[in-house]
């Protein structure tokens, strides 16, 4: 599976391909998007799909904006144990690890 920042810029920009008149808006926030910059665990933003669903009311691109609304561009389950990796010291990564200690994900879907 693609990156969400990489899902959520392919689809913007697959929206200003059609060639609207917000088409400029829309490539604008897929070079954004390419940074990483709405992603969930972006630190640029408190929460970055918030950030990107109040862009996207405020330009008037409802449609899209309900999109995101519903959860399309959140991050997935391999991007959130990368962030939490990230923020944890390897030290402790590797003591849970080496008593066989993990998260539950038997109910992940």
């Amino acid at each position: 599976m693609k990156p969400t920042k990489d899902r959520l810029a392919a689809e913007l920009r697959k929206v200003a391909a059609l060639g609207s008149d917000r088409a400029a808006q829309y490539e604008a926030l897929a070079a954004r998007a390419e940074t990483g910059e709405f992603d969930d665990y972006s630190d640029v933003h408190v929460c970055g799909p918030t950030a990107l669903h109040k862009e996207l009311v405020a330009m008037g691109a409802l449609p899209f904006a309900r999109r995101v609304a519903a959860g399309e561009f959140d991050a997935c389950l391999s991007e959130s144990e990368a962030w939490a990796r990230e923020q944890t010291d390897p030290e402790i990564i590797a003591l849970l690890e080496a008593m066989d200690i993990g998260p539950d994900r038997s109910k992940d879907q």
